[in-house]
């Protein structure tokens, strides 16, 4: 009895998880389409498709998330003159450590 190519398993390999959930997260960086990516890597269309059908879902991200702040910092502003045609104003305590160096770098390149 002679039996056709559909239904003769003789050629298939069977695609161990690990490897599947590497080709699937290969394929969802990629700019091919499920068709191209499962030729290109010789997988059987609707094996890729099954494939990508029973994958778990990933957690939904939170829609809401509480947030506990510490204590706000009062609002910041300095002003520094340095001589007639520079003024340097800081209004965020994360620009200090910038003003101080830029500061130190004038009064540096002063004369005493």
């Amino acid at each position: 009895m002679k039996r056709s190519k559909r239904s003769s398993r003789r050629g298939r390999r069977r695609i161990p998880p690990d490897r599947r959930v590497q080709l699937l997260a290969a394929f969802e960086r990629s700019d091919l389409s499920a068709a191209a990516f499962a030729r290109k890597h010789g997988i059987g269309y609707s094996t890729f498709c099954g494939w990508r059908q029973r994958r778990p879902e990933p957690d939904p991200a939170p829609g809401f998330v509480q947030v506990e702040l510490s204590e706000v910092a009062a609002p910041i502003e300095l002003v520094v003159e340095v001589g007639a045609h520079a003024r340097l104003r800081i209004t965020s305590v994360s620009q200090m450590e910038l003003a101080a160096t830029l500061l130190q770098r004038i009064n540096a390149s002063k004369p005493c």
